[in-house]
Protein backbone atom coordinates (compact mmCIF):
# COMPACT_ATOMS: atom_id res chain seq x y z
CA UNK A 1 0.00 0.00 0.00
CA UNK A 2 1.15 3.68 -0.62
CA UNK A 3 -0.57 5.87 1.62
CA UNK A 4 -4.05 5.41 3.56
CA UNK A 5 -6.57 8.40 4.47
CA UNK A 6 -9.40 8.30 7.28
CA UNK A 7 -12.14 10.19 5.28
CA UNK A 8 -15.24 11.47 7.50
CA UNK A 9 -16.58 8.96 5.55
CA UNK A 10 -14.17 5.82 6.15
CA UNK A 11 -10.54 4.58 5.57
CA UNK A 12 -9.13 4.96 2.15
CA UNK A 13 -5.85 2.89 1.26
CA UNK A 14 -4.55 4.00 -1.96
CA UNK A 15 -2.22 1.61 -3.68
CA UNK A 16 -0.56 1.68 -7.32
CA UNK A 17 -3.73 0.80 -9.81
CA UNK A 18 -6.21 1.41 -7.13
CA UNK A 19 -7.72 2.45 -3.78
CA UNK A 20 -10.16 0.69 -1.70
CA UNK A 21 -12.29 2.67 0.27
CA UNK A 22 -13.76 1.10 3.34
CA UNK A 23 -17.91 2.69 4.05
CA UNK A 24 -18.38 3.83 7.43
CA UNK A 25 -21.20 6.07 7.16
CA UNK A 26 -24.87 5.18 6.55
CA UNK A 27 -25.17 6.38 2.59
CA UNK A 28 -23.13 8.55 -0.01
CA UNK A 29 -24.33 11.79 -1.03
CA UNK A 30 -23.33 13.79 -4.16
CA UNK A 31 -21.26 16.09 -1.31
CA UNK A 32 -20.04 13.15 0.57
CA UNK A 33 -19.03 11.68 -2.90
CA UNK A 34 -17.14 14.80 -3.56
CA UNK A 35 -15.36 14.99 -0.21
CA UNK A 36 -13.71 11.09 -0.67
CA UNK A 37 -13.18 11.55 -4.35
CA UNK A 38 -11.06 14.77 -3.03
CA UNK A 39 -8.52 12.25 -1.45
CA UNK A 40 -8.29 9.99 -4.47
CA UNK A 41 -7.79 12.91 -7.26
CA UNK A 42 -4.95 14.56 -5.11
CA UNK A 43 -3.28 11.09 -4.91
CA UNK A 44 -3.60 9.99 -8.16
CA UNK A 45 -3.26 13.56 -9.90
CA UNK A 46 -4.02 12.92 -13.63
CA UNK A 47 -3.33 9.12 -13.59
CA UNK A 48 -6.17 6.34 -14.09
CA UNK A 49 -7.06 4.06 -11.12
CA UNK A 50 -9.83 1.79 -10.17
CA UNK A 51 -12.23 2.82 -7.26
CA UNK A 52 -12.57 -0.45 -4.89
CA UNK A 53 -15.77 -0.15 -2.23
CA UNK A 54 -15.48 -2.55 0.51
CA UNK A 55 -19.48 -2.29 2.02
CA UNK A 56 -20.06 -4.48 4.86
CA UNK A 57 -23.50 -3.76 4.91
CA UNK A 58 -26.14 -2.05 2.71
CA UNK A 59 -25.58 1.60 2.43
CA UNK A 60 -27.77 3.63 0.22
CA UNK A 61 -26.18 5.80 -2.44
CA UNK A 62 -27.17 8.56 -3.89
CA UNK A 63 -27.41 8.41 -8.24
CA UNK A 64 -25.90 12.33 -7.49
CA UNK A 65 -23.38 10.85 -5.91
CA UNK A 66 -21.81 9.60 -9.48
CA UNK A 67 -21.49 12.87 -10.84
CA UNK A 68 -18.90 13.90 -8.51
CA UNK A 69 -16.44 10.83 -10.46
CA UNK A 70 -14.39 12.38 -13.74
CA UNK A 71 -14.73 9.05 -15.38
CA UNK A 72 -10.93 10.31 -17.19
CA UNK A 73 -9.45 8.90 -14.23
CA UNK A 74 -11.53 7.16 -12.68
CA UNK A 75 -11.78 3.84 -15.08
CA UNK A 76 -13.41 1.18 -13.00
CA UNK A 77 -15.79 0.90 -10.00
CA UNK A 78 -15.73 -2.35 -7.92
CA UNK A 79 -18.06 -3.19 -5.09
CA UNK A 80 -17.56 -5.52 -2.48
CA UNK A 81 -19.24 -7.19 -0.30
CA UNK A 82 -20.42 -11.04 1.19
CA UNK A 83 -23.88 -9.61 1.70
CA UNK A 84 -26.70 -10.18 -0.83
CA UNK A 85 -28.56 -6.36 0.01
CA UNK A 86 -25.05 -4.92 -0.83
CA UNK A 87 -25.01 -7.05 -4.16
CA UNK A 88 -28.39 -5.71 -4.68
CA UNK A 89 -27.40 -2.47 -4.32
CA UNK A 90 -24.30 -2.91 -6.80
CA UNK A 91 -26.46 -4.26 -9.36
CA UNK A 92 -29.06 -0.63 -9.08
CA UNK A 93 -26.11 1.00 -9.47
CA UNK A 94 -23.99 -0.62 -12.66
CA UNK A 95 -26.00 2.02 -14.90
CA UNK A 96 -25.14 4.79 -13.32
CA UNK A 97 -21.25 4.32 -13.88
CA UNK A 98 -20.04 4.48 -17.29
CA UNK A 99 -16.61 2.56 -17.10
CA UNK A 100 -15.71 -1.03 -15.84
CA UNK A 101 -17.65 -2.28 -13.18
CA UNK A 102 -18.06 -5.27 -11.37
CA UNK A 103 -18.83 -7.11 -8.03
CA UNK A 104 -16.63 -9.19 -6.25
CA UNK A 105 -17.37 -10.85 -2.90
CA UNK A 106 -13.73 -10.12 -1.86
CA UNK A 107 -11.18 -7.25 -1.80
CA UNK A 108 -8.39 -9.91 -3.09
CA UNK A 109 -10.30 -10.85 -6.25
CA UNK A 110 -11.53 -6.96 -6.88
CA UNK A 111 -7.61 -5.92 -7.06
CA UNK A 112 -6.63 -8.20 -9.28
CA UNK A 113 -9.82 -7.25 -11.59
CA UNK A 114 -8.79 -3.68 -10.54
CA UNK A 115 -5.33 -3.94 -12.05
CA UNK A 116 -6.65 -5.60 -15.33
CA UNK A 117 -8.73 -2.54 -15.82
CA UNK A 118 -5.70 -0.20 -15.56
CA UNK A 119 -3.40 -2.12 -17.59
CA UNK A 120 -6.20 -1.90 -20.53
CA UNK A 121 -7.65 1.77 -19.95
Amino acid sequence: MEKSYNTPHGLMECHENYLVFHLASDGITEKAAKEILSFAVDHYRQKKYVFIASRKFPSPISPAAYKAINPKYMVGLAIVSDSDAVKDEAYNEQGLFTGAFSYFRTVAEAEDWANTVVRKS
